[in-house]
């Protein structure tokens, strides 16, 4: 690969680690992904399947136990494809309650933060079985307060049909 600086040849290799910061969220952590280095310093990163792993990212945060944070918020408001006005209109209130809440103004109460996730799954066509799992079994967990959660570390396999890398160096 070429480098959109220099126009170099770049070398590939495989990070161990990468700190997803382009989701929006400061915990996402992922394993096995292809990174090109020029020597003038540019970095290009090959993230695959970014849909399915948007859609990973989106079930964790679903399934935590303890409410959402402001940019988990927008995570999963733009991870359905929806602006704060139309989410505000499908949850009953104002967008500018929606922006106090993904800019942390205003903590989200549990009903609130509940009915988003039930948006969430089925905007995203999550199985019924699925989310009557998560009412009956998830749902019940999340605690009305906000904690840190350690880091998603998320394995390139988990969200990418590609389970092999199709660059060499």
């Amino acid at each position: 690969m070429k480098c959109p600086n220099c126009q170099k040849e770049m070398k590939h290799v495989i990070a161990e680690s990468y700190h997803y910061l382009e989701s929006g969220l400061d915990n996402v952590i992922l394993r096995g992904i292809d990174v090109f280095q020029c020597p003038c310093g540019e970095e290009v990163v090959s993230i695959p399947s970014i849909d399915e792993l948007h859609t990973l990212i989106g079930l964790r945060l679903v399934k935590k136990d303890s409410l959402l944070n402001g940019k988990e918020i927008r995570f999963l408001r733009k991870n359905i494809g929806v602006s704060a006005q139309k989410l505000a209109k499908q949850m009953g209130m104002d967008n500018a309650t929606i922006s106090r809440w993904e800019n942390d103004k205003q903590r989200i109460t549990k009903s609130h933060d509940l009915h988003l996730r039930l948006i969430y799954c089925n905007m995203k066509r999550i199985p019924p079985e699925e989310i009557n799992h998560l009412i009956q079994e998830e749902f019940p967990k999340v605690q009305e307060a906000y904690k840190e959660i350690p880091p998603y570390v998320i394995p390139q396999t988990e969200w990418s049909k590609d389970k092999g890398h199709t660059c060499t160096s």
